[in-house]
């Protein structure tokens, strides 16, 4: 009889408890977002529920398109580079149908332009190459742009191309070299996730090798993932890069493409002069 009472009473005691937190609690008619989780909020009382973190995104089936990879969604990052320990802002930029993607900062940032079609992957002109330079790609003389790689692919495959490089000062416009460029692509790799020595992991990478001949090692490789676009290279004799940090959206101002004021004009002449005879891109001058 006196264990039935004294289980009695702290049954009591339990239930007055619970009954005086109840009442300190204010009716609420709304829900929001706390540090602690998600508040969803009923008449009498509040329900905390612990905010669950995204689960990686499904990974792509083959034959994998590669504007997926290459056009990035205009985020802010940085990327290393291992021969003079530099660092570089990143950010794809869309203008139109053409999608470059920048390297510097909101002061000046150089770029490399491309765009896609239903099936194939294009590359226009560089400002990157260095030492004042850059260079545009044409399958013909009077056309600008080059085809790069099919836009659909899968892993193995080889894409063959002997665009016209035309080399140009950024001062003034001027030829410095130009010729016939036969290279190789091939579609390397596809990772579902990819870690890079910054301890940075991305989801959805495609790896590329830029070939001097169907069966050589890769002269360069390159880096795309999902959302960003490049991400990543290492070359056989000008080191590696890879991405190094991810800025938060609006914690830095957009990169400022350069501007090379003799550009277009560049553009709409041909390069190639009447019964000019252009032979192989002089080594050691090469484009992607």
């Amino acid at each position: 009889m006196k264990k039935k009472i004294t289980f009695v009473l702290i049954l009591g005691v339990l239930s007055a408890f619970l009954l005086s937190m109840l009442n300190k609690w204010e009716p609420k008619q709304t829900a929001y977002a706390s540090d602690s989780g998600i508040q969803t909020e009923s008449a009498a009382y509040i329900i905390f529920f612990p905010i669950m973190f995204n689960a990686p995104p499904p990974p792509h089936e083959p034959p994998y398109d590669m504007a997926r990879f290459m056009i990035g969604n205009g985020r802010l990052y940085e990327v290393w580079h291992s021969v003079n320990n530099s660092q570089a802002r990143f950010q794809t930029q869309t203008e139109g149908v053409r999608f470059f993607h920048t390297k510097g900062n909101e002061v000046s940032a150089e770029w490399e332009e491309l765009w896609a079609t239903n099936d194939t992957i294009y590359r226009g002109t560089d400002t990157s190459p260095g030492n004042g330079q850059f260079y545009t790609l044409r399958d013909h003389p009077n056309q600008v742009g080059s085809a790069w790689s099919p836009r659909f692919w899968n892993v193995g495959d080889i894409y063959e191309r002997n665009p016209l490089v035309t080399f140009y000062w950024k001062s003034n416009c001027d030829i410095v070299v130009q010729g016939y460029q036969r290279t190789w692509l091939r579609l390397e790799a596809y990772y579902h996730s990819y870690t890079f020595e910054s301890g940075i992991t991305l989801y959805n990478v495609v790896e590329l090798a830029w070939l001097l001949n169907p069966n050589a090692e890769p002269t360069e490789v390159y880096l795309y993932a999902e959302h960003y676009g490049l991400v990543g290279w290492r070359s056989a004799d000008h080191g590696y890069s890879y991405i190094s940090g991810i800025h938060a959206p609006g914690e830095r101002p957009d990169n400022t493409p350069e501007e090379i004021a003799c550009l277009q004009a560049t553009l709409q002449e041909s390069p190639v002069g009447l019964n000019s005879i252009i032979g192989p891109l002089p080594p050691p001058y090469r484009a992607k």
